[in-house]
């Protein structure tokens, strides 16, 4: 999951580093595993459905996706891969960005997944239980009861595959 939401930063690195075949083809495969990897989790939570959940508040959190993309992906536009040093200090830094973005719960800020659709919300239910809540709703109203796959304790997942049917009220 983590590498997934680097696919776009990968394919941009393969394309400046097409000169390096070791670096194009490990850049391009990466992308390629982590994409079909974050496809596969979200087939396989497609027709789950967790506790009843009614949300009380929420907040959109695209905006953490924005300034994901501007902290961590733009320093590395213009990478040499094929300078030792330069790979080192790059793979480094994923390793430590990784150990953050893992226990900050940021695993769902990714920029495939809003690229195709997810839009990733802070919300409360109605027993003051908080969560980051994943799905492809525009909105989270107030009221609304829907039943997301229980990913963590405070990570919730709706992804249907049949969009919704209908279901925005139904518990």
């Amino acid at each position: 999951m983590f590498l997934s939401s680097y696919v776009p930063l990968f394919l941009l690195l393969a394309y400046d580093n097409r000169t390096t075949p070791e670096a194009w083809i490990s850049l391009c495969a990466v992308s390629v595993v982590s994409t079909i990897g974050i496809v596969a989790v979200f087939w396989a939570y497609s027709d789950d459905r967790g506790p009843r959940v009614r949300v009380a508040s929420a907040k959109p959190a695209d905006g953490e996706v924005l300034a994901y993309i501007g902290t961590y992906l733009i320093p590395f536009i213009g990478l040499d891969l094929a300078a030792r040093d330069e790979a080192i200090m790059f793979i480094g830094f994923l390793f430590v960005l990784m150990v953050v973005y893992v226990n900050s719960n940021m695993l769902f800020v990714n920029p495939l997944l809003s690229a195709a659709g997810f839009h990733f919300f802070d919300c409360q239910d109605d027993t003051g239980q908080q969560y980051h809540v994943v799905s492809r709703r525009q909105d989270l109203p107030n009221g609304l009861v829907f039943r997301p796959a229980l990913l963590t304790s405070y990570i919730r997942l709706e992804v249907v595959r049949d969009e919704f049917k209908g279901d925005a009220g139904r518990s």
